[in-house]
């Protein structure tokens, strides 16, 4: 593992687990949009008041818009295990 400024670690392998899985259907719920995100790569996580977790998912768009978009989500998994949703940027291809 990498540590960079602010705390926050890299990864020596970006692998997803099933916690991250569930992490990112959890902060999804938020959205209103009918995509499907698949998850592929843990980019890094910071101890904060809980973790903060940056992951790389491929979003599926269905419906008049169909297309598929890389996005980070950064998610917050606080102390009492709620789930939140801090953050999306994606990246056309």
């Amino acid at each position: 593992m990498t540590e960079i400024d602010g705390g926050i670690t890299i990864p020596e392998s970006p692998t997803i687990t099933d916690e991250h899985k569930k992490l990112v259907e959890e902060a999804r719920k938020t959205l209103d949009d009918s995509s499907e995100a698949i998850p592929f790569a843990l980019l890094g996580t910071q101890v904060v008041a809980g973790t903060n977790y940056w992951i790389l998912c491929k979003v599926n768009m269905f419906g008049p818009t169909q297309s598929e978009k890389l996005v980070t989500y950064k998610i917050n998994k606080n102390l009492q295990d709620e789930v939140t949703l801090l953050e999306a940027t994606t990246f056309e291809f």
